[in-house]
């Protein structure tokens, strides 16, 4: 009954924002191809405002409409790493072509943040950007323009009202100062294992529950797990075959397209990568029940999800968890009345709870949670979900963590392309904190002060020598071979 006020019901809400997806396509494409009549040399693309699951059109499906594909990063400062993850496809560059940071005030309206706390704000959402795998990141606004009646833009700027310059932008500078320097790096990129589908039955349907299903396994994977993964569409799988993965995650999609499943499992069975699928696998894209995989699950039926569920793994000795402790779920608040999980109808399941599915697909292997973890309340639960399933999958450790890994608030990875690597760090943390990683593929290893608020970047070529590091003047990398 929750939903009977609003207006997107039925399931054919899905179909209206497909169409408005293909005509958002033909639009672009007529003016791609005006513009490139008048101005061949000029690089065209679609704007978007922080669109990803707000329902507009994304990357996944506008990029061959486009020179290069964009997001603007705005409110969602919780999210930056998936803002930039689920907006760079595999085939064109991705520009965060407008960030900054919005005016907060205090109950009493002044500034509730300081310059220089606006300044590392700024600052991680470059670094976010290019950790992202994109091509790089533009501030909005540099002079501020305070005759606007906006107290949202009125303040905003890299340049005060009198012309100074505030502490921000420095960030500009300095980042322009350290990727001139390393700009013939970034060639031949390396994919990541992991990839992580982004289910847009599930956004563009009249029950939404993608947007809290990706942000939560991008915050397990990228802080919790330091494990770096790439987005691909539901829609737009190709590139899984292109560069295979070895582990792909659908986090809690519930109604899903059912091509795109089928195309899935036969990536899975082609390439031998194991797929993750959370949450009922048998749901068609309007919500209706469909048989999948009935030679391997059986004959399969929906439960409502109670406020405790609780999900057993099939853990091998050596594996570094306790073999017959259960995975807890918590689903609070109104998730039980939003979701839904699925069981098989066989009787081979324990009676206390449910079980991981583990069954070969081809060359391939199927991990199936019946209960849509990620939407629990439990980051640990997903975490160790995800744990087992890399470890299943064999997913190579990208950054061996000797210091400051377990952080939940320090994000750290490395994008490895054919001729060096650039290695980027981020804290969310209100502390300092020692960082010492080692890089497996040169053997070298890296140690430095990450200071609180702040982001450390710096490059290394192909054996592990630095090249360049970003604010030089304030950051030392020590090195060891």
């Amino acid at each position: 009954m929750q939903d009977m006020h609003k207006a997107k019901k039925g399931g054919k809400w899905l179909d209206y924002v497909l169409f408005s997806m293909d005509m958002h396509n033909v639009w672009a494409s007529q003016l791609y191809e005006a513009i490139k009549e008048v101005c061949p040399d000029h690089m065209v693309t679609v704007g978007q405002d922080e669109a990803l699951g707000a329902q507009r059109p994304s990357p996944f499906f506008y990029e061959d409409a486009a020179d290069y594909t964009t997001v603007h990063s705005w409110w969602l400062n919780d999210h930056l790493l998936w803002d930039g993850v689920f907006a760079k496809t595999a085939n064109k560059p991705n520009l965060v072509q407008e960030t900054g940071i919005m005016y907060v005030e205090t109950p009493d309206g002044r500034a509730k943040r300081s310059e220089e706390e606006l300044r590392s704000i700024l600052e991680r959402k470059y670094a976010y950007a290019f950790a992202a795998g994109g091509a790089g990141a533009i501030q909005w606004i540099w002079n501020t323009n305070f005759y606007m009646d906006n107290a949202n833009e009125s303040h905003i700027g890299a340049l005060r009202a009198d012309g100074t310059e505030k502490p921000e932008a420095d960030v500009s500078y300095d980042f322009g100062r350290f990727m001139e320097g390393i700009r013939d790096l970034f060639v031949e990129r390396e994919a990541e294992e992991i990839a992580v589908v982004f289910p847009y039955s599930n956004d563009f349907s009249n029950r939404k529950l993608a947007f809290d299903a990706t942000t939560k396994a991008a915050r397990v994977l990228g802080y919790r797990l330091n494990a770096p993964f790439r987005g691909v569409g539901e829609y737009r799988l190709d590139d899984l075959r292109i560069r295979p993965a070895k582990l792909i995650i659908v986090p809690s999609p519930h109604n899903f397209d059912d091509e795109a499943f089928a195309n899935l499992v036969a990536i899975a069975a082609d390439t031998g990568a194991t797929l993750l699928w959370t949450g009922p696998i048998g749901l068609d894209p309007y919500w209706r029940q469909a048989k999948r995989l009935p030679e391997l699950l059986g004959e399969l039926r929906h439960e409502n999800i109670r406020r405790e569920e609780r999900l057993w793994l099939n853990e091998t000795a050596g594996s570094g968890l306790d073999a017959v402790s259960p995975v807890e779920l918590s689903f609070g608040a109104r998730r039980i009345a939003e979701t839904l999980k699925e069981t098989t109808l066989r009787e081979d399941g324990p009676a206390d709870g449910d079980r991981l599915v583990e069954a070969a697909i081809g060359a391939g292997t199927l991990l199936w949670s019946p209960i849509p973890v990620e939407l629990n309340e439990r980051s640990e639960s997903v975490e160790r979900l995800y744990r087992h399933a890399m470890e299943k999958a064999g997913v190579s450790e990208d950054l061996i963590w000797l210091e400051s890994g377990e952080l939940p608030g320090v994000y750290g990875r490395k994008l490895r392309f054919g001729g060096g690597t650039l290695f980027t760090f981020v804290s969310e943390c209100g502390f300092d904190a020692g960082i010492t990683v080692k890089d497996p593929a040169s053997g070298t290893v890296y140690a430095f002060e990450l200071p609180r608020e702040r982001s450390v970047l710096f490059a290394a070529d192909g054996n592990g020598e630095l090249l360049a590091t970003y604010r030089p003047n304030e950051v030392k990398i020590m090195t060891e071979r």
